[in-house]
């Protein structure tokens, strides 16, 4: 397994209030010592103290721990953005002076092949525009790959990769929102039951109602049918569940975030196309019946309690 080459891709750190846990991210960033890094802070928030000391903390730990030949670019926010607007224009800064970059924020720890998959599927589907990101990250214990990776709609942020040539479409506003949701144009894409979850995630961004950004990325390469590279062994590790100080990972979780081993050079796939069996596999795991239930049992007691009995909207 190929780990100790130096990392000639980007890598792009998202980081905000939480020590403890850029120091694990950074700690495996430095086995790949990539030769240039942007760094992307937000400020402290209006109020919080509290963040006036961790944010300035992670700020220094991060640029002292860069302890490798590397060139640094630092976006640091003056006023504090929130998680839409600070990811969003962060990645947008980077893709700016970058054809493409390795993203990870301060609670993804990847594993040391990670660098490695990442570099070889960027140079490969470079100039495929059906392939939008690549992701590092593999939930689905239960389903057999039989390749090193596939081609998937619903491919996770966590540890992830793209070219600016596919961040180009991404809209935070999702400003044609309406009139997608009206002509039913998505629900092709996931399926009657699990587009009550979809539009429900893209009102809450479009609404403004939900602090940020990933919900848009998934937009973005639903409406240009694009797909995600998903590796057949996860490679990443989240730790920013059952925490306080999470954005959206405040609950616990049950995924299993074991590691798994990829063997190099990774194989190039000539006909790019839907896994869908890993889709529905992806689906059932995640929006299958019960979730379906239990949403609609939320949805009807939401509407009584208002005053209404209408059926929940498909």
């Amino acid at each position: 397994m190929k780990t100790d080459q130096i990392c000639t891709v980007p890598v792009a750190l998202i980081f905000f209030n939480r020590p403890d846990t850029t120091k694990e991210v950074l700690d495996a960033v430095r086995v790949a010592a990539p030769k240039k890094m942007y760094l992307i802070s937000d400020a402290p928030r209006a109020g919080r103290e509290d963040d006036e000391e961790k944010v300035a903390a992670c700020r220094k730990l991060v640029e002292e721990a860069i302890d490798w030949p590397c060139e640094v670019k630092k976006n640091y926010a003056e006023s504090n953005m929130g998680c839409r607007e600070r990811v969003a224009t962060g990645i947008s800064w980077v893709l700016s002076q970058e054809e493409e970059t390795i993203i990870l924020e301060d609670d993804v720890v990847p594993a040391p092949a990670f660098f490695a998959y990442c570099e070889e599927m960027l140079k490969m589907y470079k100039d495929n525009e059906r392939v939008m990101m690549v992701s590092g990250t593999n939930l689905l214990k239960n389903y057999q790959m039989q390749k090193p990776y596939t081609f998937s709609c619903f491919s996770s942020i966590w540890g992830w990769a793209t070219w600016a040539r596919a961040w180009k479409h991404y809209d935070m506003d999702v400003k044609d929102w309406p009139e997608v949701k009206k002509s039913g144009k998505l629900m092709g894409i996931h399926g009657r039951f699990s587009y009550l979850f979809l539009k429900k995630d893209i009102d809450s961004v479009y609404t403004k109602a939900k602090d940020t950004w990933d919900i848009q990325w998934d937009y973005c390469r639903h409406m240009h049918r694009g797909l995600g590279i998903v590796p057949r062994e996860n490679l990443i590790r989240n730790i920013g569940f059952d925490r306080e100080d999470a954005t959206h990972t405040t609950g616990t979780t049950t995924e299993d975030f074991s590691y798994g081993e990829m063997s190099f050079p990774l194989p190039m796939e000539t006909h790019v196309c839907r896994d869908l069996e890993y889709d529905r596999a992806y689906l059932e795991k995640y929006f299958g019946v019960r979730k379906v239930i239990n949403f609609i049992k939320k949805k009807i007691k939401s509407n009584y309690s208002e005053g209404t009995a209408r059926a929940p909207e498909a």
